[in-house]
């Protein structure tokens, strides 16, 4: 489906930057505003990623985007989830020691698949910290009594609608269909258009989806005015970008693919570029935004926000939120300026 525009969730008070940077210029991003923070898995780097804490951990900190991955469980419903797999990042394994039920859903391999649990057995279980480097690293704010919840995909939605409702203050929501088939970008589209929220998903900029697959980001394009990404690619010539573009509106390369020549065949082609995945290393920050990357997925939002102030300079305070009723889109920001397909 063809958009008419690319819009980012940046704060309208907070995209006027300071007239004078801290930093040299970088590149302009595709809109020409600043870079957007999407919140990789929540404020993953702090508390167990995709729990409803890591979530409002994030957009405290304040990311513009809060970022999951989805599976659809037994039952059909639609949870937050990087793993197909529940044993590195939930306590399932302990659980199942006291819940013959639970037990008797563990593979033969020894795990515990989520498209086997409803979403009432998921709900059970506690969130924990993956082990591994840039994932519940840094423990300032990890409570080990805390039980962490798990989210489904409509907490995960109201977590921040009702952020907006609260403060006025729009943070946006970036989906990942993770689980292969269509029927995870169908439930992805059918939430983000759920008549309870009013609308405000469908607003330009407080929603993105993504994928690694061509066929769910053709179908997530086909069937939606919602910006698309690509995952895993980064494009070197005006070719392999305009092939892109025919399917999406921007692409999501790892930071090991980044470089100079995929921003700019990317930004030629209309594309943004969105980086995966950064943790605690502001110079590698520094670095991105110095290419014009248009936002970083992260697993540490206030550091990504934090560096993206010392390179633009400090944004100007953001309007309370009794203010933000009388600017129309409130946070929604500024129309990107985008090539687009020919329908």
């Amino acid at each position: 489906m063809k958009k008419s525009s690319y819009v980012y969730l940046l704060p309208v008070a907070a995209a006027m930057l300071s007239p004078v940077a801290v930093h040299a210029m970088p590149v302009s991003t595709l809109s020409g505003e600043r870079p957007v923070v999407i919140a990789h898995r929540g404020a993953s780097g702090y508390l167990p990623e995709e729990s409803v804490q890591s979530y409002q951990l994030a957009m405290k900190m304040g990311a513009d985007y809060i970022e999951g991955d989805v599976y659809l469980t037994a039952d059909g419903k639609a949870v937050m989830l990087h793993d197909g797999t529940l044993n590195a990042t939930t306590n399932v394994v302990a659980y199942a020691a006291t819940h013959p039920e639970i037990a008797a859903l563990r593979s033969s391999n020894g795990t515990y698949d989520v498209r086997q649990f409803t979403l009432a057995q998921l709900q059970q279980l506690s969130v924990t910290c993956r082990n591994a480097a840039g994932y519940c690293t840094d423990k300032t704010y990890f409570d080990p009594a805390v039980s962490y919840s798990f989210a489904s995909y409509e907490n995960f939605l109201d977590l921040a609608y009702n952020h907006y409702l609260d403060t006025g203050i729009a943070v946006g929501v970036f989906p990942e269909a993770k689980q292969t088939g269509l029927g995870v970008a169908e439930a992805i589209l059918a939430g983000l258009t759920n008549p309870k929220y009013n609308g405000y998903f469908t607003t330009t900029g407080r929603a993105l989806t993504q994928s690694f697959n061509a066929a769910q980001v053709e179908y997530l394009n086909a069937n939606s005015s919602i910006p698309v990404s690509y995952l895993g690619v980064c494009p070197t010539t005006a070719a392999a970008a305009a092939s892109v573009a025919a399917i999406a509106d921007g692409i999501g390369p790892s930071i090991r693919q980044l470089g100079a020549a995929c921003v700019t065949a990317a930004h030629d082609a209309g594309l943004t570029v969105m980086p995966y995945t950064y943790l605690n290393d502001p110079a590698l920050y520094e670095a991105s935004y110095q290419l014009g990357v248009d936002g970083v997925f992260t697993n540490y939002p206030d550091i990504a926000a934090s560096v993206r102030d010392e390179v633009f300079g400090p944004a100007t305070p953001v309007p309370e939120p009794h203010s933000l009723a009388l600017l129309g889109l409130g946070v929604a920001g500024f129309a990107a300026a985008r090539k687009r397909r020919q329908a």
